[in-house]
Protein backbone atom coordinates (compact mmCIF):
# COMPACT_ATOMS: atom_id res chain seq x y z
CA UNK A 1 0.00 0.00 0.00
CA UNK A 2 1.37 3.23 -0.91
CA UNK A 3 1.27 5.95 1.55
CA UNK A 4 2.84 9.21 2.25
CA UNK A 5 4.80 10.92 5.21
CA UNK A 6 2.78 13.61 6.70
CA UNK A 7 2.91 15.23 9.80
CA UNK A 8 -0.01 14.24 12.33
CA UNK A 9 -2.34 16.29 13.68
CA UNK A 10 -2.12 17.88 17.19
CA UNK A 11 -3.55 16.30 20.02
CA UNK A 12 -7.10 16.73 20.62
CA UNK A 13 -7.72 17.00 16.95
CA UNK A 14 -9.17 15.09 14.53
CA UNK A 15 -9.41 14.74 10.69
CA UNK A 16 -13.86 15.34 10.47
CA UNK A 17 -14.49 17.10 7.19
CA UNK A 18 -18.35 17.57 5.26
CA UNK A 19 -18.50 16.22 2.32
CA UNK A 20 -18.27 19.21 0.76
CA UNK A 21 -15.09 19.72 2.08
CA UNK A 22 -14.00 16.09 1.05
CA UNK A 23 -14.68 16.88 -2.73
CA UNK A 24 -13.95 20.90 -2.64
CA UNK A 25 -10.31 20.94 -0.83
CA UNK A 26 -9.32 17.50 -0.89
CA UNK A 27 -10.66 15.77 -4.16
CA UNK A 28 -10.29 18.40 -6.33
CA UNK A 29 -7.27 19.36 -5.64
CA UNK A 30 -5.99 15.73 -5.96
CA UNK A 31 -7.54 15.69 -9.32
CA UNK A 32 -5.84 18.69 -10.44
CA UNK A 33 -2.53 17.61 -9.12
CA UNK A 34 -2.21 20.36 -6.08
CA UNK A 35 -0.83 19.29 -3.08
CA UNK A 36 -2.86 18.41 0.10
CA UNK A 37 -2.07 20.14 3.81
CA UNK A 38 0.84 18.47 5.45
CA UNK A 39 -0.68 17.60 8.16
CA UNK A 40 -3.52 15.40 6.03
CA UNK A 41 -2.69 11.61 4.91
CA UNK A 42 -4.74 10.90 2.45
CA UNK A 43 -2.61 8.19 0.65
CA UNK A 44 -3.10 7.33 -3.27
CA UNK A 45 -4.49 3.41 -3.18
CA UNK A 46 -5.86 0.47 -5.40
CA UNK A 47 -8.82 -0.09 -3.12
CA UNK A 48 -9.68 -3.24 -5.05
CA UNK A 49 -5.98 -4.84 -4.26
CA UNK A 50 -6.99 -4.89 -0.49
CA UNK A 51 -9.02 -6.23 2.15
CA UNK A 52 -10.90 -3.88 4.06
CA UNK A 53 -9.29 -5.14 7.26
CA UNK A 54 -5.63 -4.21 5.69
CA UNK A 55 -6.91 -1.00 5.08
CA UNK A 56 -7.34 -0.53 8.75
CA UNK A 57 -5.06 -2.08 10.43
CA UNK A 58 -5.83 -3.04 14.53
CA UNK A 59 -3.69 -0.39 16.37
CA UNK A 60 -4.97 2.24 14.07
CA UNK A 61 -6.13 4.95 16.25
CA UNK A 62 -9.21 6.33 13.93
CA UNK A 63 -12.18 4.54 13.50
CA UNK A 64 -12.11 5.34 9.54
CA UNK A 65 -9.64 5.88 6.92
CA UNK A 66 -9.56 7.69 3.50
CA UNK A 67 -7.91 7.05 0.44
CA UNK A 68 -7.95 8.55 -3.19
CA UNK A 69 -8.44 5.10 -5.87
CA UNK A 70 -8.60 5.37 -9.45
CA UNK A 71 -12.19 3.83 -10.64
CA UNK A 72 -11.27 0.90 -12.52
CA UNK A 73 -13.88 -0.27 -15.64
CA UNK A 74 -14.83 -3.67 -15.36
CA UNK A 75 -14.82 -4.52 -18.89
CA UNK A 76 -12.63 -2.57 -21.61
CA UNK A 77 -15.45 -0.86 -23.61
CA UNK A 78 -17.74 -0.40 -20.78
CA UNK A 79 -18.55 2.17 -18.29
CA UNK A 80 -19.39 -0.08 -14.93
CA UNK A 81 -17.42 0.24 -12.68
CA UNK A 82 -15.20 -2.89 -11.16
CA UNK A 83 -16.33 -3.41 -7.63
CA UNK A 84 -14.83 -6.71 -7.32
CA UNK A 85 -11.66 -7.68 -4.70
CA UNK A 86 -9.50 -10.73 -3.86
CA UNK A 87 -11.99 -11.88 -1.12
CA UNK A 88 -14.93 -10.24 -2.16
CA UNK A 89 -16.49 -7.23 -3.68
CA UNK A 90 -18.49 -3.98 -2.97
CA UNK A 91 -22.21 -3.93 -3.74
CA UNK A 92 -23.58 -0.44 -4.33
CA UNK A 93 -26.65 0.36 -1.80
CA UNK A 94 -29.60 3.08 -3.14
CA UNK A 95 -28.82 5.85 -5.48
CA UNK A 96 -25.92 8.74 -5.75
CA UNK A 97 -26.81 11.76 -3.51
CA UNK A 98 -25.31 14.90 -4.82
CA UNK A 99 -22.69 16.99 -2.66
CA UNK A 100 -23.71 20.71 -3.16
CA UNK A 101 -21.96 23.81 -1.99
CA UNK A 102 -24.35 27.04 -1.29
CA UNK A 103 -23.27 30.06 -3.43
CA UNK A 104 -24.18 33.97 -2.52
CA UNK A 105 -26.27 35.50 -5.05
CA UNK A 106 -27.17 38.83 -5.39
CA UNK A 107 -31.36 37.09 -4.48
CA UNK A 108 -32.70 37.06 -1.18
CA UNK A 109 -32.34 33.18 -1.54
CA UNK A 110 -29.07 31.80 -1.62
CA UNK A 111 -28.67 28.80 -4.14
CA UNK A 112 -26.52 25.38 -4.28
CA UNK A 113 -24.27 24.00 -6.83
CA UNK A 114 -23.74 20.89 -6.97
CA UNK A 115 -19.95 19.70 -6.83
CA UNK A 116 -19.83 15.64 -6.50
CA UNK A 117 -21.59 12.83 -6.02
CA UNK A 118 -21.58 10.59 -3.33
CA UNK A 119 -21.90 6.84 -3.11
CA UNK A 120 -22.98 3.78 0.09
CA UNK A 121 -21.14 0.26 -0.74
CA UNK A 122 -21.16 -2.15 1.52
CA UNK A 123 -18.19 -5.30 1.45
CA UNK A 124 -19.93 -8.72 0.87
CA UNK A 125 -17.53 -11.95 1.16
CA UNK A 126 -17.24 -14.15 -1.24
CA UNK A 127 -18.66 -14.30 -4.81
CA UNK A 128 -21.46 -12.60 -6.59
CA UNK A 129 -24.61 -13.28 -5.63
CA UNK A 130 -24.56 -15.40 -2.96
CA UNK A 131 -21.37 -13.14 -1.39
CA UNK A 132 -21.74 -12.76 2.78
CA UNK A 133 -22.90 -9.33 4.13
CA UNK A 134 -19.76 -7.97 6.34
CA UNK A 135 -19.74 -4.42 8.53
CA UNK A 136 -17.91 -2.74 6.15
CA UNK A 137 -18.95 0.26 4.72
CA UNK A 138 -17.41 2.75 2.22
CA UNK A 139 -18.25 6.53 1.06
CA UNK A 140 -17.24 6.91 -2.49
CA UNK A 141 -16.70 10.75 -3.79
CA UNK A 142 -16.51 11.42 -7.05
CA UNK A 143 -16.51 15.11 -9.12
CA UNK A 144 -19.70 16.46 -11.02
CA UNK A 145 -21.18 19.35 -12.40
CA UNK A 146 -19.21 22.41 -11.03
CA UNK A 147 -16.34 20.50 -9.59
CA UNK A 148 -15.69 18.61 -12.24
CA UNK A 149 -15.27 21.59 -15.02
CA UNK A 150 -11.71 23.00 -13.59
CA UNK A 151 -10.57 19.76 -13.18
CA UNK A 152 -11.52 18.66 -17.14
CA UNK A 153 -9.43 22.13 -18.36
CA UNK A 154 -6.51 20.59 -16.77
CA UNK A 155 -6.14 16.91 -17.06
CA UNK A 156 -2.29 16.34 -18.03
CA UNK A 157 -2.33 12.51 -18.13
CA UNK A 158 -4.89 10.73 -20.84
CA UNK A 159 -4.44 7.65 -19.23
CA UNK A 160 -5.80 8.63 -16.06
CA UNK A 161 -8.44 11.65 -16.35
CA UNK A 162 -9.25 13.59 -13.36
CA UNK A 163 -12.96 12.32 -13.59
CA UNK A 164 -11.48 8.88 -12.58
CA UNK A 165 -10.49 9.83 -9.31
CA UNK A 166 -12.57 9.65 -6.12
CA UNK A 167 -12.16 9.87 -2.11
CA UNK A 168 -13.11 6.79 -0.09
CA UNK A 169 -14.04 6.89 3.09
CA UNK A 170 -13.86 3.46 4.79
CA UNK A 171 -15.22 2.44 8.15
CA UNK A 172 -17.04 -0.62 9.95
CA UNK A 173 -20.26 0.27 11.50
CA UNK A 174 -20.87 1.31 14.76
CA UNK A 175 -22.32 -1.41 16.89
CA UNK A 176 -20.30 -4.05 15.37
CA UNK A 177 -18.56 -6.66 17.65
CA UNK A 178 -14.90 -5.87 16.03
CA UNK A 179 -15.73 -2.45 15.13
CA UNK A 180 -15.47 -0.35 18.06
CA UNK A 181 -14.41 -1.60 21.71
CA UNK A 182 -16.98 -1.73 24.49
CA UNK A 183 -17.14 1.66 26.33
CA UNK A 184 -15.18 1.56 29.38
CA UNK A 185 -17.68 3.08 31.12
CA UNK A 186 -20.44 0.50 30.34
CA UNK A 187 -17.93 -1.60 31.10
CA UNK A 188 -17.78 -0.62 34.75
CA UNK A 189 -21.46 -0.23 35.50
CA UNK A 190 -22.28 -3.39 33.98
CA UNK A 191 -19.60 -4.82 36.62
CA UNK A 192 -20.69 -2.58 39.49
CA UNK A 193 -24.42 -4.02 38.59
CA UNK A 194 -23.21 -7.61 38.42
CA UNK A 195 -21.07 -6.93 41.89
CA UNK A 196 -23.81 -5.22 43.93
CA UNK A 197 -26.82 -8.49 42.10
CA UNK A 198 -24.31 -10.96 44.04
CA UNK A 199 -23.70 -9.57 47.25
CA UNK A 200 -27.43 -8.91 48.08
CA UNK A 201 -27.87 -12.33 47.03
CA UNK A 202 -25.07 -13.88 49.09
CA UNK A 203 -26.29 -11.52 52.46
CA UNK A 204 -30.02 -12.78 51.96
CA UNK A 205 -31.35 -9.63 50.92
CA UNK A 206 -34.70 -9.56 48.57
CA UNK A 207 -35.79 -6.83 46.60
CA UNK A 208 -39.94 -6.26 46.29
CA UNK A 209 -40.88 -4.76 43.23
CA UNK A 210 -43.60 -1.63 44.37
CA UNK A 211 -44.18 -0.58 41.34
CA UNK A 212 -45.60 -4.09 39.81
CA UNK A 213 -47.77 -4.79 43.13
CA UNK A 214 -48.79 -0.78 42.53
CA UNK A 215 -50.02 -1.84 39.26
CA UNK A 216 -51.81 -5.04 39.77
CA UNK A 217 -53.70 -3.36 42.59
CA UNK A 218 -54.84 -0.41 40.49
CA UNK A 219 -56.01 -3.19 37.61
CA UNK A 220 -57.79 -5.01 40.36
CA UNK A 221 -59.61 -1.58 41.26
CA UNK A 222 -60.70 -0.64 38.06
CA UNK A 223 -62.10 -4.08 36.82
CA UNK A 224 -65.66 -4.30 37.05
CA UNK A 225 -66.96 -5.97 39.82
CA UNK A 226 -68.34 -9.24 38.80
CA UNK A 227 -70.89 -11.53 40.10
CA UNK A 228 -69.96 -14.66 42.63
CA UNK A 229 -67.52 -17.75 41.76
CA UNK A 230 -70.36 -19.93 41.47
CA UNK A 231 -72.54 -17.82 38.70
CA UNK A 232 -69.02 -17.09 37.20
CA UNK A 233 -68.50 -20.95 36.60
CA UNK A 234 -72.01 -21.65 35.73
CA UNK A 235 -72.19 -19.21 32.88
CA UNK A 236 -68.77 -20.38 31.54
CA UNK A 237 -70.40 -23.94 31.75
CA UNK A 238 -73.54 -22.67 29.70
CA UNK A 239 -75.85 -23.85 32.86
CA UNK A 240 -78.11 -21.57 34.08
CA UNK A 241 -78.72 -20.72 37.57
CA UNK A 242 -81.41 -21.94 39.84
CA UNK A 243 -84.78 -19.87 39.65
CA UNK A 244 -84.70 -17.62 43.57
CA UNK A 245 -87.80 -19.75 45.64
CA UNK A 246 -90.82 -18.39 45.67
CA UNK A 247 -92.07 -16.37 48.80
CA UNK A 248 -95.70 -18.16 50.56
CA UNK A 249 -98.59 -16.64 49.78
CA UNK A 250 -101.02 -15.50 52.68
CA UNK A 251 -103.13 -18.83 51.88
CA UNK A 252 -100.18 -21.20 52.34
CA UNK A 253 -99.65 -19.13 55.73
CA UNK A 254 -103.03 -19.82 56.88
CA UNK A 255 -102.67 -23.16 55.84
CA UNK A 256 -99.64 -23.77 57.98
CA UNK A 257 -100.88 -21.76 61.18
CA UNK A 258 -103.74 -24.49 60.97
CA UNK A 259 -101.64 -27.15 60.90
CA UNK A 260 -99.58 -26.27 63.54
CA UNK A 261 -102.86 -25.52 65.54
CA UNK A 262 -104.53 -28.75 64.98
CA UNK A 263 -101.49 -30.72 65.78
CA UNK A 264 -100.54 -29.34 69.13
CA UNK A 265 -104.90 -29.99 70.42
CA UNK A 266 -104.20 -33.26 69.68
CA UNK A 267 -100.90 -33.45 71.03
CA UNK A 268 -98.69 -34.51 68.47
CA UNK A 269 -94.90 -33.41 67.75
CA UNK A 270 -94.51 -30.00 65.69
CA UNK A 271 -93.49 -30.70 62.24
CA UNK A 272 -91.92 -28.31 59.91
CA UNK A 273 -93.34 -27.44 57.05
CA UNK A 274 -91.58 -29.15 54.32
CA UNK A 275 -91.59 -31.71 56.23
CA UNK A 276 -92.84 -35.05 54.65
CA UNK A 277 -96.76 -35.76 55.52
CA UNK A 278 -97.57 -37.74 58.30
CA UNK A 279 -100.51 -39.75 59.02
CA UNK A 280 -102.85 -38.27 61.63
CA UNK A 281 -105.98 -39.14 63.45
CA UNK A 282 -109.30 -38.49 61.89
CA UNK A 283 -110.14 -36.39 64.40
CA UNK A 284 -107.53 -33.39 63.63
CA UNK A 285 -108.36 -33.89 59.91
CA UNK A 286 -112.17 -33.25 60.52
CA UNK A 287 -111.01 -30.18 62.78
CA UNK A 288 -109.15 -28.99 59.56
CA UNK A 289 -111.51 -29.14 57.49
CA UNK A 290 -114.15 -27.59 59.42
CA UNK A 291 -112.07 -24.48 59.81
Amino acid sequence: METTTAKKLPPGFRFRPTDEELVVHYLRRRALGSPLPPAVDIPDVRLLAHDPSDLIPPGWSEQERYFFTCKEAKYVKGRRANRATGAGYWKATGKEKPVAVPVAAAAPTRTAVVVGMKRSLVFYRGKPPTGRKTDWVMHEYRLAGAGLAPCRRAADHPARPAEGWVLCRVFRKKGSAAASTASPTADADDDDATTERADAAAAGVRFIDFFARADARRRRAASPVSSSCVTDARRRAGTAAPPPATPPTKLGKARQALQVRSKKEAGLSFVLPHAPAMLVPNSVSSIANSH
